[in-house]
């Protein structure tokens, strides 16, 4: 553990970081639900279903990002799992261990979510 690292996760910029690798994924999934729940009915209507590809696409994006920012501080914060102290940098490794397990956890929920409208089912009742 570097004392650089402390300092980086122990500063509010650093806790910034820590906090929006971790909820990124989930809100980016969130989103992606209600825009793709609001626009099916437009896109059965129409037979245009852009707007799902769209905002499936942006949310996949958005998660992944969540996951490489907490990929990062995890680097940043040194590659150990278990620690016998108790420190800031431990408890950031922790979160951006969490946040990374966040990010593959929705990225692959956002894409299981987009399938129906890839395989041209989301109208089939």
């Amino acid at each position: 553990m570097s004392e650089q690292a402390n300092k980086e996760f122990t500063r509010k910029g650093g806790q910034f970081w820590l906090w929006l690798g971790f909820l990124l994924p989930p809100v980016a999934w969130a989103i992606q639900l209600q825009t793709v729940y609001l626009t099916s009915e437009y896109g059965c209507k129409s037979g245009n279903f852009m707007p799902n590809h769209l905002a499936s696409i942006f949310a996949l994006l958005l998660a992944i990002i969540g996951g490489v920012i907490s990929w990062r501080n995890w680097l940043e914060a040194g590659k150990k799992w278990k620690s016998e102290t108790e420190s800031p940098t431990d408890r950031s490794r922790f979160m951006a261990i969490l946040g990374m397990l966040t990010g593959a956890l929705f990225t692959l929920v956002i894409f299981a979510q987009w399938l129906p409208t890839l395989l041209g089912v989301p109208c089939d009742k």
